[in-house]
């Protein structure tokens, strides 16, 4: 929750976060997601490739929001939907695990 609603500059975290799409209508996307305009791409095949062999997981927003509604603190629970429509509002997925640099490009 706090990665996708609250995150900070200069914050870690476990995850992160991917777009489906540069900009989309209505202003999401990873334009609005990233901070000085550094945009990372990779294929989603790799992704799920990766995925595939436990590498790395991939979480959507109906994931993400169904483990943060799991959280027995109601005031975190209640923001699931919050935080479900943000990232689909962005397109958001989050990953957990590392990306081999050669299957990540910088966005020209």
């Amino acid at each position: 929750m706090a990665h996708v609603l609250n995150k900070e500059s200069g914050q870690s975290s476990r995850y992160v976060s991917f777009s489906t799409a540069i900009s989309i209508p209505g202003g999401g996307g990873s334009k609005k997601i990233t901070k000085k305009n550094k945009i990372l791409k990779a294929a989603w095949e790799a992704l799920q490739q990766l995925a595939s062999d436990g590498k790395i997981r991939i979480y959507t927003p109906e994931q993400v929001a169904e483990m943060i509604r799991q959280n027995p603190k109601r005031q975190i629970s209640k923001q699931a939907n919050n935080v479900k429509v943000a990232m689909e509002k962005n397109g958001e997925i989050l990953i957990e695990g590392q990306i081999p640099g050669d299957l990540i490009a910088w966005v020209k």
